[in-house]
C-alpha cells in the first residue's frame, strides 16, 4: 500500500513551509497527564455470563515518536503525552479458551487522541467503537514513516485529517442500526486511508455498501459472538449477523470453536468449522 506516497506527491511543495514551522513548534511539546478508562469486562450486555474470561489487555500505542506495546489488567491507565500531538491507543481483550490457553478473538477497542480527548477526564474512554479508526490511525502513522517521512510530517498530515467527525459518524451509524448492524471492521480500510492521504476522502467511504443481514438460524445450535463486541447486543435483539458478499467472515463461542461464514445468497452460505487460534505473545 502506497497512500503515503501519493499524498507525498499531492502535498508536499504546498505544505513544506506548514511542515517545518510545525517541526520548529513541536522541538519541546509540553506534555500532559491523562487517564484512560477501558472498557468493562465481561461486556455489559445480553451475552454478560457467557464470554470467555479475560485474561489480560494489550496496549498497543502508535505517534510519530511513540510506538509502545505492554499488558495491563487493570481498569484504567494512566499516560504522560505530549501536549496535542497526535497517537492512537488500540486495547485488544487477550481471553481464555476452554483449555486455559489465551486467545486474541475479539477486535480491539480504541481511543484517538487528541480528537476523542476530553478535559473532563471522566470522559476519556477507550470505546469499542473508535476500534477500527484508531487501527486505521495506527497503518497511517507505520506506512508514513516507513517511506522515511519525519514524525512532525506525519504527525502533521494526520492532523490535517477531521478524525472526530469521522468517528461521530461511524457512532450514529452504529446507533441507527436497523435492518443490518453497521460493522465498521467491514469497511475498506486500504480505501478510507488512500482517500485521507489522496485529500479525496468522502463521507460516503464509511457507508457499508454490499452488507447483508444473514439470520442465526443457519447456524449450528449454540452461541457465536461477533468479533465487534456492539455487534453482539444488536444480535441479542435481531438473532442475526451482518455479512458482506463473498467476503468470509469469523464468529466464534469466544472459548474452543470458530465459524468462517461466507456468503454468497441467502440460499448459499458456506460454513467453515475451526479451533479458535492461540494467542502467542510476541518475543
Amino acid at each position: 500500500m502506497r497512500f503515503i506516497v501519493k499524498l507525498l506527491t499531492l502535498c508536499f511543495f504546498a505544505l513544506l513551509p506548514l511542515l517545518t514551522a510545525c517541526a520548529m513548534a513541536n522541538n519541546s511539546p509540553a506534555e500532559e497527564s491523562i487517564c484512560l478508562t477501558l472498557p468493562c469486562w465481561p461486556p455489559e450486555d445480553s451475552f454478560s455470563s457467557s464470554y470467555p474470561r479475560l485474561s489480560r489487555w494489550q496496549i498497543c500505542i502508535r505517534g510519530g515518536e511513540e510506538e509502545q506495546s505492554f499488558y495491563t489488567t487493570s481498569q484504567t491507565l494512566t499516560l504522560s503525552v505530549k501536549k496535542n500531538r497526535p497517537f492512537c491507543l488500540l486495547a485488544q481483550p487477550i481471553t481464555l479458551l476452554s483449555d486455559g490457553s489465551e486467545c486474541a478473538f475479539f477486535k480491539p477497542a480504541g481511543f484517538l487522541y487528541p480528537f476523542s480527548f476530553s478535559r473532563n477526564q471522566t470522559e476519556n474512554k477507550i470505546s469499542w467503537e473508535q476500534g477500527f479508526l484508531a487501527d486505521g490511525m495506527k497503518t497511517f502513522f507505520n506506512e508514513g514513516l516507513s517511506e522515511s517521512l519525519s514524525p512532525a510530517d506525519i504527525e502533521y498530515l494526520v492532523s490535517c485529517f477531521n478524525w472526530r467527525k469521522a468517528q461521530e459518524s461511524i457512532d450514529k451509524k452504529i446507533s441507527e442500526s436497523e435492518k443490518y448492524f453497521y460493522n465498521p471492521w467491514l469497511l475498506s480500510k486500504s480505501k478510507i486511508l488512500e482517500g485521507i492521504s489522496a485529500l479525496s476522502f468522502k463521507a460516503g467511504m464509511l457507508s457499508l455498501s454490499g452488507a447483508n443481514p444473514m439470520d442465526a438460524a443457519t447456524l449450528p445450535s449454540g452461541l457465536f459472538f461477533s468479533t465487534f463486541i456492539p455487534e453482539n447486543q444488536f444480535f441479542a435483539q435481531k438473532n442475526q449477523f451482518t455479512v458482506l458478499k463473498n467476503t468470509p467472515l469469523l464468529i466464534g463461542d469466544g472459548k474452543k470453536y470458530g465459524i468462517f461464514i461466507t456468503w454468497k445468497s441467502s440460499k448459499n452460505i458456506s460454513l467453515e468449522f475451526i479451533f479458535l487460534p492461540i494467542y502467542i505473545e510476541d518475543i
